[in-house]
């Protein structure tokens, strides 16, 4: 499931029991305070020195530490102004520690977590070898634009096709900047989005792996047998780089993907997340996991900034949930694929 980077950072102190406070703000509030008579409850000073983060609004996404909170009038008043004005229903979390701070953390985790194989996105990719054209292709000329060039290579043997018309082609170059891959000769018939157009591979021992599957490990190619029958897996197959870097499918006996449904199952790494709004595709089950190792880097972090005295306490503290990490790992139980780097190298899942 897509949890919201705000969700995760109220989780995460309230798994760290550094007390986030959710709430929205009343009339009044505008870009130099915010007026929250939920607050109510709080005396003077309170919140002085926390940290106030916008979730919604015209000034979503600003981090400003409370200079001063004042019970009479539940208002916060931060040292430097928001970005736009605060009005009534903007809501806004109260974190003690920089929020910043954790957003860091959080996208700390996700990397080293990754890094570790002990979380990270699983990937299916059905399209190994073609892609989709984006627009029409008018016979007489030699360009078609497809969705994603990153799946072909110059002097790639392909074939152009929709369900009117077919022919063979070699890619003579490729634009990436418009997806338009130009034939070293022009098309002889016509091809268009509505008769399903689209660009295939012919059979060959390099297929690129495609945007889709970018850097993620792959782990696992099948041959899909059909809607119902299940799949196969393949396992002659290995990862290799073209000599401009880009990464291919390499299979030592010539596969063809115009008869056969090919499978691509591999384990990818998260992008970093900095909007409030911005997500995060992973299993609740998987959360407490995320939220140990960010608790990691959070304290170890610390502890690095701190004076002699003060940082071993804080790196205990750090040690203390990175052992947590490796226990919610082993209760989790979750394979951890590989990606094959030789043909001899075993690629199912641990």
């Amino acid at each position: 499931m897509s949890i919201a980077l705000s969700t995760l950072m109220t989780g995460f102190a309230e798994f760290t029991e550094s007390v986030a406070v959710e709430s929205a703000a009343d009339a009044g509030s505008n870009a130099t305070k915010i007026v929250d008579a939920a607050l109510t409850i709080y005396g003077d000073g309170y919140f002085d020195e926390w940290w106030i983060y916008v979730t919604s609004g015209d000034a979503s996404g600003d981090i400003r530490q409370v200079e001063t909170f004042t019970n009479a009038d539940t208002t916060l008043d931060p040292y430097v102004d928001f970005s736009a004005a605060v009005v009534a229903t903007d809501t806004y979390e109260l974190i003690k520690h920089n929020p910043d701070s954790t957003k860091r953390a959080i996208n700390d985790a996700l990397v080293s977590l990754f890094a570790d194989k002990k979380l990270y996105r699983r990937i299916v990719f059905e399209a190994l070898g073609q892609d989709d054209l984006a627009n029409n292709a008018a016979s007489g000329q030699a360009e078609v634009e497809v969705t994603d060039d990153t799946l072909f290579f110059v002097g790639q043997e392909v074939t152009v096709k929709d369900d009117d018309a077919s022919e063979d082609a070699t890619i003579l170059s490729i634009a990436t900047a418009t997806n338009k891959l130009t034939m070293t000769a022009n098309l002889a018939n016509a091809y268009t989005t509505a008769a399903n157009a689209l660009v295939m591979a012919k059979s060959g021992h390099y297929f690129n792996a495609g945007a889709t599957l970018g850097e993620a490990r792959i782990t696992g190619i099948f041959v899909k047998l059909g809607e119902t029958e299940g799949r196969k897996t393949y396992t002659d197959w290995g990862v290799v780089r073209a000599t401009d870097g880009t990464k291919q499918i390499y299979f030592p006996t010539a596969i063809s993907v115009d008869d056969q449904n090919w499978v691509i199952e591999a384990m990818g790494g998260f992008d970093v997340v900095t909007d409030p709004t911005d997500t995060v595709d992973i299993d609740t089950g998987k959360v407490k996991l995320l939220y140990s190792e960010a608790a990691f880097h959070f304290y170890d972090k610390q502890a690095n900034d701190m004076a002699l005295g003060d940082d071993v306490r804080l790196r205990a503290i750090a040690n203390s949930y990175k052992r947590m990490v490796e226990v919610d790992f082993r209760g989790l139980r979750m394979g951890q694929p590989r990606e094959r780097i030789s043909l001899t190298t075993d690629s199912d899942f641990d």
